[in-house]
């Protein structure tokens, strides 16, 4: 990418002082450069300067596509969010009509005037991602120079057109960010989701119509007169609700979507509800689903409503292809020569094809995520989700609704839909629990009520949930020694370790290291195609010296140095700064018989301050000899108020 920045910044540069583009250059990147410089548009601006005289109009005109695309917009930014990236809306003449994104991402967006009702066509800002897919009429990616205006080189911008049910054009959805994150999966993610618009505005107006395919849709539908009596349903939704159609003609619409005000939404013309998380009532039983409202309008006047809905097993099928909940590597991705790794990937396999709940244990940087995700591509549940957690990532206080989700109105700031846990999300799939032994106590005997029943019941819910989820544990932790130091439950452990795979450390295994380091120089020099190193035999026997105490994570991240501080051979390890590590590590470790540190259950607080004096203030060494995880760490110094500083 840093090649690609330079070159594309060289040859904009040409451009716009000799008017000649390089033959290398993209051609529509090249072509929208021609059409800006016979436009007359200024290389050195890229600014917005033209806003919509009534953005209210603007708006009201553009409402349909609004409301539809929204949940969508809303979708993709709840899964990128905190990374940089905002993600805008556009009508077909290049006004921006709605946005969302990261206050940092907001703040540069709005330097450059990139807010709603400014027009963004190629003839006003020059060569961007939005004004250029509305020209070529299809989806386009941006990246730094590309960008005609100067003013847009440290951005990168992917835009795909949307079209109504006629494929006439109707706007497009873009999404920006740093030019340093650019990627193609981008562009692919923000095309399927103008194709997500496009049909839920195709879906929009075939409910309206109610035309002869009404049971032939796969949604449920119930059409309603202006008395709020059923007056149709199609079988879809007598499958969802599992009643019959006589049931069905007599059901109270106010008491099966208790909560939701019809006799309002009546009397407001045109007004309907979209994507709304709501739970069906049927014989004390609770069904979710996704429900959209809309209007039957005639001669003016609401004379009855459809309600079409999806049970929300569906709909985070769609969110978990969104967020991207799946498994990438399989077994053969796993680099060994080593007799041990063999017998424990054969292990792995035979656990996978059984559907116990699996326990990984081994030290950081082993590849426990790897087998994690191998287990389930090996298992029945290949088709599934595979949803994976970082419970030492998570807030205590959030971890139940994290997991098991939470209904509408919760706790103050929940959605007022409610929100599915990660749980909910990996149904017909696997969970993969990392780092479990960080999980607080309260929670972990909720985990053991959810493994041994299969059930959850969602923060402020009332009822259980049937799921069939497969659960991976993994942990860097010896979690019996937790258990006798009663931070892990006794009950949990013998609940996750039905089928128990330890990991091996790189330093068992070193003949691992020749195929690791060759690994890691191809995959490397694949990504710098300008770049073709290779490297000695000696600074691989020179790598196999040493501990790895991060193992494998380590030594990517040392052959990565060496690669790069390297011309055409790797030959020396830069082993000053490793060297200095290791040091460290070994006097911390041969010191620890020079101290004695006092056992946690009993006095905690002094155990832990010792250890902090002992590291120097080092939190990750001084975890490393209580032999707890740094998140816990963490919270004990917060609990005893204990000072760290040096």
């Amino acid at each position: 990418m840093k090649d690609y920045i330079e070159f594309i910044t060289t040859a904009w540069r040409e451009f716009v002082s000799t008017g000649q583009v390089h033959p290398k250059v993209r051609r529509e990147i090249a072509d929208s450069w021609i059409r800006c410089r016979k436009y007359g548009v200024d290389p050195y601006n890229g600014k917005g300067n033209v806003k919509h005289p009534n953005i209210d109009e603007l708006i009201n005109k553009n409402n349909e596509l609004i409301s539809v695309a929204r949940p969508v917009i809303e979708s993709i930014y709840s899964m990128v969010s905190g990374s940089g990236f905002a993600l805008f809306l556009v009508d077909k003449d290049g006004y921006i009509i709605d946005v969302i994104g990261d206050k940092d991402i907001m703040e540069r967006a709005e330097e450059l005037d990139f807010l709603k009702g400014e027009l963004w066509s190629e003839k006003v800002v020059g060569t961007n991602a939005i004004g250029t897919a509305l020209y070529l009429n299809k989806p386009v990616q941006t990246i730094g120079a590309e960008h005609y205006g100067s003013n847009q080189h440290s951005w990168t911008c992917s835009a795909a057109p949307i079209y109504d049910e006629d494929d006439n054009l109707i706007g497009c959805i873009n999404m920006s960010g740093n030019y340093y994150n650019a990627h193609s999966h981008t562009l692919g993610i923000v095309t399927a989701a103008a194709q997500s618009i496009q049909k839920q505005m195709e879906l929009a107006i075939s409910y309206k119509l109610l035309n002869v395919t009404f049971d032939s849709i796969s949604e449920g539908m119930i059409v309603m007169n202006e008395h709020m009596k059923i007056k149709r349903i199609n079988g879809r939704a007598l499958k969802i609700l599992n009643i019959s159609l006589e049931d069905a003609m007599n059901m109270d619409i106010n008491l099966v979507l208790n909560g939701i005000d019809f006799h309002k939404l009546f009397k407001e013309r045109n007004k309907f509800l979209h994507n709304l998380e709501w739970d069906f009532s049927i014989n004390n039983e609770i069904i979710k689903c996704v429900i959209n409202i809309l209007p039957l309008n005639k001669n003016g006047k609401n004379s009855g409503m459809v309600i079409t809905f999806t049970e929300v097993e569906v709909v985070h099928k769609l969110v978990n292809k969104f967020a991207g909940y799946k498994a990438q590597y399989e077994f053969k991705d796993i680099i060994t020569n080593n007799l041990e790794m063999k017998n424990m990937i054969s292990f792995a396999k035979k656990a996978a094809k059984s559907d116990c709940n699996i326990l990984i244990q081994g030290e950081s940087g082993t590849g426990k995520e790897l087998i994690s995700q191998s287990i389930h591509n090996y298992s029945n549940r290949a088709r599934g989700p595979f949803v994976a957690v970082n419970c030492a990532s998570i807030p205590s206080e959030l971890v139940e609704s994290e997991l098991f989700g939470y209904e509408k109105g919760a706790f103050t700031g929940a959605s007022k839909e409610g929100h599915p846990g990660k749980f909910e999300l990996a149904d017909g799939g696997t969970i993969f629990l990392d780092e479990i032994g960080e999980l607080p106590l309260d929670i972990q005997s909720k985990l053991l009520r959810v493994l041994d029943n299969g059930k959850i019941v969602r923060v402020g819910g009332t009822y259980e949930k049937q799921l069939d989820v497969r659960v991976i544990g993994a942990t860097n932790r010896i979690l019996k020694n937790e258990i006798s130091k009663r931070n892990f439950r006794e009950d949990l452990y013998y609940r996750l370790s039905v089928m128990e795979i330890k990991t091996i450390p790189l330093k068992k295994r070193k003949e691992d290291i020749d195929l690791l380091v060759n690994e890691f120089i191809q995959k490397l020099n694949i990504k710098n195609r300008n770049k073709i190193i290779s490297v000695k035999q000696s600074y691989i026997d020179e790598l196999k010296k040493y501990n790895w105490n991060g193992n494998i994570r380590e030594l990517k991240n040392v052959v990565e140095r060496d690669y790069y501080l390297s011309e055409d051979e790797i030959t020396n390890v830069d082993c000053l700064y490793y060297n200095s590590i290791d040091k460290n590590i070994n006097k911390v470790e041969s010191s620890i018989e020079e101290i004695k540190i006092v056992p946690l259950d009993k006095l905690e607080e002094k155990a832990i301050g010792d250890a902090i004096n002992k590291c120097n203030g080092n939190l990750q060494l001084a975890a490393k000899l209580l032999n707890i995880g740094r998140a816990t760490l963490y919270r004990k110094i917060k609990t005893y108020d204990i000072s760290v500083s040096k």
